[in-house]
């Protein structure tokens, strides 16, 4: 886990998509005004976190580390930013539990996932499965690549996802990048209509927002986090 900004700042919990961990969000987080905590897990398999060794890394498996990480860390309501599969960790953390969670955004995912995406995770898959195991002194890889197993099944289907949506009471931005293959226009648009919420798309961004642009991501959070945080 990685922190920055204030230990007593309001406290924003950010999810890492599959693949990446939490220094994929650290230009974003240097970015933010310190009043705000922001605290980036790694997700189990990923980074510095452990391997699970049953192989689970359902969602349910990661949400339950969520909770118990907020839990240990005595946070009991946070702001909730989750990108790819952190974003559908997210939006079940926010379905499931919506008074703990005061704010939601979902980067670049929704209840609904292009073809062309689900496309994209297949060929990943094969690609995993057909590759030799590495020899030393390879490093190991940045992720369990067990984890691919289970992204098909990763937040349901789009009933569920919206049915979760649906259940979350915290306002929503819902944020994609322009040239992403993963979230289109209409699916963010949708996705904000059921959660009351709005779009900001950011221009010249793939899939990987943070990456592509934190200084652009990092201000539309700050527009969307920073009254809230002020009128409590």
């Amino acid at each position: 886990m990685t922190e920055w900004g204030s230990k007593d700042g309001w406290p924003v919990v950010i999810l890492h998509g599959g693949s990446h961990d939490a220094s994929h969000w650290a230009e974003v987080c240097r970015r933010l005004p310190s009043s705000l905590r922001c605290v980036v897990p790694d997700q189990r398999g990923h980074g510095r976190s452990e391997r699970a060794p049953d192989g689970d890394y359902s969602c349910q498996a990661q949400v339950s580390d969520l909770v118990a990480l907020v839990d240990a860390l005595a946070i009991q309501r946070f702001a909730l930013v989750g990108h790819s599969m952190g974003g559908l960790n997210a939006l079940h953390v926010a379905g499931t539990w919506p008074e703990r969670v005061r704010a939601l955004v979902l980067v670049d995912v929704g209840t609904e996932t292009r073809e062309s995406g689900l496309a994209a995770i297949a060929r990943s898959r094969r690609r995993a499965a057909a590759a030799p195991p590495p020899a030393p002194p390879v490093s190991a890889a940045s992720f369990d690549l067990r984890l691919l197993d289970f992204v098909p099944t990763y937040g349901g289907d789009a009933g569920e996802r919206r049915r979760l949506l649906e259940a979350s009471r915290a306002p929503l931005l819902v944020m994609r990048g322009e040239k992403s293959k993963i979230n289109s226009a209409q699916s963010a648009g949708r996705t904000a209509q059921i959660g009351r919420g709005r779009v900001v798309t950011i221009p010249n961004a793939g899939h990987n927002v943070s990456l592509h642009s934190p200084e652009h991501v990092a201000d539309e959070f700050w527009q969307f986090l920073g009254p809230l945080a002020a009128s409590e």
